[in-house]
């Protein structure tokens, strides 16, 4: 096998599988009709997606996990966006993601989804993240 194969069959890294889960939230909400501002790949950054909808800012959070896991929100990143929300008279929404490689047959290939490969993306819409 050539090194570009053997790359390419690689599995994702956690920013590659992190940039999946932003691109399936992206597809959804140009779907649902909201306007995307701006998109941050960066896993550090929060919120990923500023987007707008009626009139109103939209700030997403997307998390991403492989198979058979989904995204956490963790507190202290809910409060963070919750805080920029609110500068932006906007929502705070929070997109959990699971990724899972499309060609695998047991759950342990499942859970390695692999560059340039197949994914089942695992993602029930967007959650409004609200202070406690």
């Amino acid at each position: 096998m050539s090194k570009a194969n053997k790359q390419s069959t690689r599995e994702l890294n956690d920013d590659e599988l992190h940039f999946i889960g932003i691109k399936a939230v992206y597809t959804h909400l140009i779907d649902n009709g909201y306007e995307v501002i701006a998109v941050r790949k960066e896993l550090e950054v929060n919120p990923q997606i500023l987007a707008k909808k009626d009139g109103e800012f939209q700030l997403v959070v997307v998390k991403t996990r492989r198979f058979p896991e989904m995204g956490i929100l963790f507190p202290h990143v809910a409060s963070q966006v919750i805080y920029l929300a609110k500068q932006r008279g906007g929502k705070a929404l929070f997109a959990s993601v699971g990724v899972a490689n499309g060609s695998g047959l047991t759950d342990e290939e499942m859970s390695k989804p692999m560059k340039n490969g197949e994914y089942y993306i695992n993602f029930n819409g967007l959650l409004p993240i609200v202070e406690e």
